[in-house]
């Protein structure tokens, strides 16, 4: 084992770790060439101690790659103990103001910058269509030319502000209806409607100059039938740098997902398969940690050493993962030094504008009920705190609060409410949840008003006032509290 092949093959790997500050183990592989590291919220508490975490990192390897998943909307990191004040893709797709969608990747960027973050995992470029799909309001979605062209503004927005963007699930998640966390998927779709529906973002993407795209754990029929795109040297290799002219950073989605376990041997068999297919940088998970992140070089200097894995394919993914590390290099600054308030009001404006109100919907003139259906969206989203309540404290508005934690089997005793009380129901998803919707369904009040927070398409008959607003960020919140009042909050710190 040459200590020059150990470099390039530590060069790829992006491993998770736990706690707040840089554990010993980390610092060593850094200094021996490890590529980075990916953030998670249980590395983080506050933004100075994010930048003290960056700033360990940095001095072990200054041209270290700090990833994190910071998409807004739904999936937050920096923010996971409040939500994000930031509204998510879905709603930046109704509201349909590419000016603004470039605006919040802006504001994200920067404040990952000050943060010394220089990689953001994001945005999803998935075009979603069926309301049970894992990926709900990540999705930019609505028709797709919108997904395509917001995710471009977004991408601008983000890398505008020294933040390399990522672009993912390529080529297309969003036709699988299963969760690659759990399990591989497939999209049956013929060539022409997946290049149509799925390809034209990522192909938009690339000529936005995106420093980097992730696979998908599924199987996409029309293209390799076989073989999960993440393992497949014809979607990677073929399609994507020979066809489409992409030379960015392909990094692998988590490759502790059954998406791609299932079909892979193991996670240090995956890690090969997936360089060998074309694959840069390698995520190995949330929980993968230095033990996995040793097995993993390993088995890539074994398959170099037996002629399994070229040793000009780690070249050159270490040459692509410089580059993007020296173009958008981590510098932590003075974490909240740069002023956010612009973009975070054009993101506060969009989810103004997206919300849309159906029938009676003030909460106005009797005692107010909120009834939040806690269910979790996904588990890239994690346990972030959703629903109206702190906007509607802000509001000024005194409300009885409900909340309802999964598995969610029965209402709650509602026989205290006055014919003039209004219960106000939070949802988001329930096509996800059939537990969650079947008691739903048997929720009778004299005034009920639905704040769905999720994708759109369901419908509430026994509703007097639907308010849907596409997702459940803080800015989401608030939106909806100010359908709910005629006020709310004008700005969110």
């Amino acid at each position: 084992m040459t200590a020059h092949l150990r470099r390039l093959a530590l060069g790829t790997v992006l491993p998770a770790f736990e706690g707040t500050t840089a554990p010993t183990w980390l610092l060593d592989l850094l200094r021996e060439g490890l590529g980075g590291v990916i953030l998670f919220g249980r590395n983080i508490v506050s933004p100075p101690q994010v930048a003290e975490l960056v700033r360990q990192i940095l001095d072990a390897r200054p041209d270290a790659v700090v990833g994190i998943d910071e998409e807004g909307g739904d999936v937050t990191r920096i923010h996971h103990d409040e939500g994000s004040p930031y509204p998510g893709n879905r709603v930046l797709s109704e509201n349909d103001d590419l000016d603004a969608t470039r605006a919040v990747g802006r504001g994200i960027g920067t404040e990952l910058r000050d943060l010394g973050v220089n990689f953001n995992l994001a945005p999803i470029g998935d075009y979603v269509t069926s309301p049970t799909s894992p990926l709900t309001t990540r999705s930019f979605g609505r028709t797709p030319q919108a997904n395509a062209e917001h995710i471009a503004a977004w991408v601008e927005g983000l890398q505008s502000a020294g933040v390399a963007a990522c672009v993912k699930h390529y080529p297309g998640l969003g036709g699988s209806l299963l969760d690659s966390h759990l399990s591989l998927g497939r999209v049956a779709a013929g060539r022409a409607e997946f290049e149509t529906e799925h390809l034209r973002t990522f192909v938009r993407a690339a000529r936005a100059n995106v420093a980097s795209m992730m696979t998908a754990h599924v199987v996409v029929d029309c293209l390799d039938p076989g073989v999960p795109t993440t393992l497949s040297e014809t979607v990677i290799s073929d399609l994507l740098r020979d066809e489409i002219g992409y030379d960015g950073v392909v990094i692998s989605d988590a490759l502790e997902m059954r998406g791609v376990l299932d079909h892979a041997s193991s996670l240090p068999a995956a890690a090969v398969g997936a360089l060998r297919a074309g694959v840069d940088a390698l995520c190995l998970g949330a929980v993968q940690f230095e033990d996995a992140a040793r097995a993993v070089v390993d088995a890539i200097v074994t398959a170099v050493e037996s002629g399994e894995l070229a040793v000009e394919r780690l070249e050159e993914a270490n040459r692509r993962i410089r580059a993007m590390a020296a173009a958008y290099p981590g510098t932590p600054g003075a974490p909240g030094a740069t002023d956010t308030t612009a973009e975070r009001s054009a993101g506060l404006a969009a989810a103004w504008g997206a919300t849309v109100s159906e029938g009676e919907v003030s909460v106005a003139g009797g005692g107010v009920h909120v009834l939040t259906f806690d269910d979790r969206t996904s588990i890239a989203a994690g346990p972030v705190p959703w629903g109206v309540g702190p906007e509607l404290r802000a509001a000024g508005v005194a409300f009885n609060d409900l909340v309802l934690t999964p598995p969610i089997h029965d209402l709650p005793d509602l026989s205290g409410v006055a014919q003039d009380d209004v219960v106000v129901a939070v949802v988001r998803d329930l096509p996800l949840h059939p537990g969650s919707a079947e008691v739903f369904a048997r929720l009778r009040a004299p005034r009920l008003v639905v704040v769905d927070m999720g994708y759109p398409g369901t419908e509430y008959p026994h509703a007097t006032g639907v308010v849907r607003t596409f997702g459940a960020s803080r800015a989401s919140a608030a939106a909806a509290v100010r359908a709910l009042t005629g006020t709310g909050v004008t700005s969110i710190a």
